[in-house]
């Protein structure tokens, strides 16, 4: 983590890392980790948000409504990163598992989980589709005994918010200019990274999440859905066919204009979608 992602953290934060014996004293904004190779988890309070984006809102798509409220009746923890290429190797170490190959992109291509681009331990894991996440998660919970899975897309919307409301948590680099670049990994190289940043690069919002607006984006467990008519109101995952082809995708990435990293911004693609822009996060019940 750079100089300056320490000095945004959030008061609420506690530095030190806590262990799965945690849970006597668990609060929103404890961080924990319930094993070596296991993602950093934060803690996220129960509460309630209105999910999507109003009519007026600069660059809103229709897919952002129509606007509903969520209620989350109990905490729950999130990766407050996303789950970095070290986390993932560690995965594929441990069980052997052979990641698919693919992406015919001119300079984009994804070896076995490896981009074309250099990558560190610390950067976001990517190349890898939808069902591979799924398979990730379910050795984490194994591993663990904890009950991890794949974040939903109203989670991933209300720990980008941070308790916000508007198009991000953050103000713009600069007045009447539409550029987040001291806040998000996005829209090329003008921020200092061509390609992905180590996690944590970045200032955290107020429940202490990392890069929810730029970096990569994310596969949430939600099938797609063009609207939020007959949206589930508890934060559940939206899964009316669990045989459905395509899913949804949070938080823009490295390369993207800052219009998609909204909070509200939703995107989607073939489960079968493997990218050197597309990573994940993972979420825990307590």
């Amino acid at each position: 983590m750079n100089a300056k992602a320490w000095l945004y953290r959030p008061a609420q934060i506690t530095c030190l890392l806590l262990v799965s014996a945690y849970a006597h004293a668990a609060k929103p904004g404890d961080v924990f980790q319930d094993c070596k190779d296991c993602p950093e988890m934060v803690i996220l309070p129960a509460g309630s948000y209105v999910m999507g984006a109003p009519d007026d809102e600069a660059g809103r798509q229709p897919d952002e409504g129509p606007l509903h409220t969520v209620t989350f009746a109990k905490p729950f923890a999130m990766s407050r990163y996303q789950v970095t290429a070290g986390e993932l190797d560690a995965y594929i170490k441990a069980t052997g598992t052979v990641i698919k190959s693919g992406d015919d992109r001119p300079g984009r291509w994804c070896e076995a989980s490896k981009p074309t681009y250099k990558q560190t331990a610390r950067q976001p894991a990517v190349c890898v589709d939808y069902d591979e996440v799924q398979a990730y998660t379910v050795w984490l919970a194994k591993k663990t005994g904890k009950p991890y899975r794949m974040v939903s897309e109203a989670e991933r919307e209300y720990a980008a918010r941070g308790g916000s409301t508007g198009p991000f948590p953050f103000p713009f680099d600069a007045p009447g200019k539409y550029e987040i670049s001291k806040h998000a990994n996005t829209y090329g190289p003008r921020d200092g990274y061509t390609f992905t940043a180590p996690v944590g690069s970045y200032p955290a919002n107020a429940f202490g999440m990392y890069d929810m607006h730029g970096n990569v984006y994310e596969w949430v467990a939600d099938c797609y859905h063009e609207s939020y008519e007959g949206a589930p109101s508890d934060g559940s995952a939206w899964i009316q066919d669990p045989k459905c082809i395509r899913a949804h995708m949070r938080g823009n990435d490295w390369g993207e204009p800052p219009i998609f990293s909204r909070s509200a911004n939703r995107n989607d693609r073939l489960k079968t979608t493997r990218g050197d822009f597309l990573g994940f996060r993972v979420a825990r019940e307590l």
